[in-house]
This record gives structure tokens, C-alpha cells and sequence, in this order.
């Protein structure tokens, strides 16, 4: 047994005339209203033209039948034979004459004087007819005739009938005639119709086309230009006042989308200059510290002690100041350096130093067989493996395993970096990238934390072309990473990867 070919999207859109364009729903209801409205109009016409024909029928069949019921009534009463001859028939004239039950003459009269015998099928419909007036009879030899019959007296009865063949012609061509006059109507309709409908909508496509570019914009960038409009060609029409409503839209939105990046320039502008401000002293405090620190012999045991927090508290500082520093650069969309870098090497690197500053947490680390080749900076890919080793170490209890695996799938390089911690709060997961975000106590902290991490991992793989995605529940927190392998990256321009310099993380 053969199985339904199974529906395309096309063949749904037609099923389902909810998913149809207006255009299209405005042209079946016009066409559908007109072909009913001249179907009615035929079908009423036809009718009518039944009634007129079938009246003049009647009248003649009335007329033949009360001359020829006369002829018959005389004949009898002088015992001579009737004169069975309509004369004036204008078609094939039925004639028959029973008494008792029995045909004694029955034959059809045709217009040229012809007498055609009626078969015993005929005979027994034409005995059947009754006396109640006109009524339609079909003989199975000669078709369809209007019968009526008249009572002439000595139990004797007159049946006369007229063909209703040239009647029933004359309907099936006018039939055929309002068929094809209909149908070449609807036809220009549809035609006239689609093209009326498209050309009274086409502002409404042009709305539409504006709409679809501005959606296609990288309105979360802060960079796009919304600077699309719509063509107003008739200002009175519905569709016109949509149109001049939407360009007030794109106006407000334009200036509000202005504001806010002038906004962000100024906080990013203001981020940078205190940053390069602060550099200057925090290397002089730590560089003060360092050198009264040196002196130690000198210092009393707190002095020594302030120093050294002092010169701690500097250093976090600074680092605080060159991850907002690089923040403020990649909101710029400064272009990173790139080249090709060896993502095992790195990630080997990267978890030796999470395993050296921090051997409270298990780390596994599983690798292809292969190298990994991505196209990017060395450097800042190795912070951002970093950055992810010091989230599971920071914010999991101590003991906690932690698996670092390498894979290609596809045209991209895949590193995951899975905790066997508390997991993230749902409510938290969707704010963790941001900047200075924290977690709650339930991811315990055994240091101190800028909140910037993740937002740094985001940005860097950003600039990089990949993707990050969080993964947590109870027991499980998996961050994966996905970047271009080399040579696929987009919008790269590097060289291949035969005649390029291999470059290492530092």
C-alpha cells in the first residue's frame, strides 16, 4: 500500500487559507462573489427560458389536443374515422386514441406528414397517461414529450403529445452559451481583478519591503542606520495614512536609537579615559608599595602586613581597569589580531595554569588526536579559557571535578568546559553574560570576583566569529564554545593554512 506523498510548504499554504496573502484572499472572495452572483444569474435564466419555451409548448399542445379531441368526438358519433392530423404542428405530434384499456391508433406525426409507429414500451407509457392535464412523458424510442389527455365520451380518450427535442436543444445552447460567456467573464475578472488588487496594494508591499530590511538591520549593534523609509503615493488612502504613520515611527525610533548610542559612546568614551587614567597611579601605588616593602627591616610587622594588602588591592585593581579597557575596545568593534593559532596547544596551556593556581578542583582535560586550527588572537583566545577555568574554580565548592574537552564538528572547533558544581539559578542563567553580573550564594565564592568575566568570554568569541552557550542545572553547569576552524572563519582574509606561520599562545 502506497503512502501519501507527504505535504510540502507550498501545498499547505494553499490548504490553508489562513496563511494565504491578503492579495490573494481579496481576489478569491471577488472572483468566488462573481462566479456565484453569474451562476445564479444562469441558472435563473436558463429557468426562465424553460417556463417561456414549456408555455408556447403547452399552448400549441392545448390547441392540437382540443382540435383534434373535437375531430375524434365527431368521428365517433358518425361512426366514420377521424381525421388524425395536427396540420399546424411545429414538431413531432404524438396522437393516440384509447378506449377500454386499448390503443386502437397510435403513432407520432411528424412536421413533412410522416406516421412513425410507437413500440410496446411506448404503448404502455403513453396508456399509463393520465387525465389530470399537461404532464412530461418520456417514450423510450422517441424522448421526452408534454402529454395531455382528453376524455371524449363512450369511455374513449384522445392523448396527445408534442417533442420537447427542439425545447431541450434550445436549452442546452443557451446553456453552453451562458457557460462560456460566464467563464471567459470570470476569467477577466480574475484577471482585471488581481491586477486592480496588486496595483491598490502595492504601497502596502513597499511598507512591507521597508519593514523586512529594517528587521534584517543589526539593531542590537547600536551601529545600524535606520535611515529606510516609505514612499507615500497617496497620502488620502488607508494604506497611505499607514505609511505616513510608520515613516513617524522609523523618525521616533531613529532618534531614540541616536540618543542611545550617543549615550554608549559617552559611557564607553568616559570607561576608557578613566581607565587610562587610572593606570598611571595604580602603578604608582604599586610601584611605592613594592619599594617601601623592600625595606622590611625597617617596618613593623602591620606596616608590613598594610603593604602588602595595599599592593593586593592595586593589583586587582589593574586588572579590573585592563579588562574594562579591553571591554570599551571591543564596543568600539576594534578588529582583533589574527592569525592561526593551535586551540589544543592552547587549551593545554590554559588548563595548566587554572591547575597551578588553583589544585583544590580536579581538572580532566580530553583532547583529539589532532590539533584544532582557529583563526584569532592567541592571546585573547587563551583568556577566554582562562576566564572559564577561574568561573568553575571560583565559583564551585572546593573538590569540585571540572572536564575540558576539545572537538571539530563540522567547520567548527568545539570547547566545552563542564563543572560538577551547584549549577546556576534559572532566573540568573539569563543575565550571567552580562557586565559585573554575580551569582548567588549557592555557587559558593572562595575569591574575590569583577563580575566581568563572562562578559569578556562573550565579547572575545564575538569578536571571533563563534558562539557561547550555558548549559546548568543541579550537578551539571557546561559552557560550550564554537569557533570557525581555520580557513572557515567568516570574513577572514587569512592566508591558507599551507603557507601560513603557525602561531602559538604565549
Amino acid at each position: 500500500m502506497t503512502q501519501p506523498a507527504a505535504a510540502t510548504p507550498q501545498t499547505r499554504r494553499i490548504q490553508n487559507p489562513s496563511s494565504w496573502s491578503l492579495r490573494r484572499r481579496l481576489l478569491v472572495v471577488v472572483v468566488a462573489l462573481f462566479a456565484l452572483l453569474t451562476a445564479a444569474v444562469a441558472i435563473a435564466s436558463v429557468m426562465t427560458m424553460r417556463v417561456v419555451l414549456e408555455t408556447r409548448v403547452d399552448e400549441q399542445l392545448t390547441e392540437i389536443a382540443s382540435r383534434t379531441a373535437t375531430d375524434v368526438e365527431r368521428a365517433l358519433a358518425t361512426g366514420t374515422q377521424a381525421p388524425l392530423d395536427p396540420r399546424t404542428a411545429p414538431t413531432a405530434t404524438l396522437i393516440a386514441i384509447e378506449q377500454g384499456g386499448d390503443l386502437r391508433q397510435a403513432f407520432i406525426l411528424t412536421s413533412i406528414g410522416q406516421q412513425l409507429a410507437l413500440s410496446a414500451a411506448d404503448e404502455r407509457v403513453v396508456l399509463g397517461t393520465g387525465s389530470d392535464g399537461i404532464v412530461n412523458e418520456s417514450l423510450p424510442t422517441y424522448g421526452s414529450y408534454r402529454v395531455i389527455a382528453h376524455d371524449v365520451g363512450g369511455g374513449a380518450r384522445v392523448i396527445v403529445g408534442l417533442s420537447m427535442s427542439e425545447t431541450n436543444q434550445t436549452l442546452a445552447a443557451l446553456a453552453f452559451v451562458i457557460a462560456v460567456a460566464a467563464f471567459a467573464a470570470v476569467t477577466i475578472v480574475l484577471l482585471l481583478g488581481d491586477m486592480i488588487i496588486r496595483r491598490a496594494l502595492r504601497p502596502l508591499t513597499s511598507v512591507i519591503a521597508t519593514t523586512e530590511r529594517i528587521s534584517q538591520l543589526p539593531l542590537a549593534s547600536g551601529t545600524a542606520q535606520l535611515t529606510n523609509r516609505v514612499r507615500i503615493e497617496e497620502p488620502a488612502s488607508e494604506v497611505g495614512r499607514v505609511q505616513e504613520s510608520m515613516n513617524r515611527m522609523l523618525n521616533h525610533i531613529e532618534q531614540a536609537f541616536e540618543a542611545r548610542s550617543a549615550s554608549e559612546r559617552r559611557v564607553r568614551q568616559f570607561v576608557a579615559d578613566a581607565s587610562h587614567e587610572l593606570r598611571t597611579p595604580l602603578a604608582a601605588v604599586r610601584g611605592y608599595a613594592e619599594i617601601t616593602r623592600k625595606h622590611d627591616g625597617d617596618l613593623r610587622p602591620d606596616t608590613r602586613e598594610s603593604l602588602e594588602r595595599i599592593e593586593a588591592a592595586a593589583q586587582r585593581m589593574q586588572a579590573l581597569v585592563d579588562d574594562l579597557l579591553l571591554l570599551a575596545r571591543l564596543d568600539e568593534g576594534r578588529e582583533l589580531e589574527r592569525g592561526e593559532v593551535d586551540l589544543s596547544l592552547l587549551v593545554i596551556e590554559a588548563v595548566a595554569d587554572a591547575q597551578a593556581a588553583g589544585r583544590s578542583h580536579p581538572i580532566a582535560l580530553e583532547l583529539p588526536e589532532e590539533p584544532v586550527v582557529v583563526a584569532g588572537d592567541p592571546l585573547r583566545l587563551q583568556q577566554v579559557v582562562a576566564n572559564l577555568l577561574a568561573n568553575a574554580r571560583v565559583h564551585t565548592p572546593e573538590g569540585t571535578p571540572v572536564d575540558v574537552s576539545l572537538r571539530t564538528e563540522g567547520e567548527e572547533a568545539v570547547v566545552e568546559i563542564v563543572d560538577a558544581g551547584p549549577g546556576i539559578p534559572d532566573e540568573l542563567q539569563q543575565t550571567v553574560f552580562q557586565r559585573f553580573a554575580r551569582g548567588d550564594t549557592s555557587r559558593s565564592r572562595a575569591t574575590g570576583s569583577s563580575g566581568l568575566g563572562l562578559a569578556i568570554v562573550e565579547a572575545l568569541v564575538d569578536a571571533h566569529g563563534g558562539t557561547i552557550a550555558l548549559e546548568s542545572e543541579p550537578g551539571r553547569t557546561a559552557f560550550t564554545v564554537r569557533l570557525p576552524l581555520w580557513g572557515r572563519a567568516a570574513g577572514s582574509d587569512a592566508p591558507d593554512a599551507e603557507g601560513a606561520e603557525l602561531r602559538q599562545p604565549s
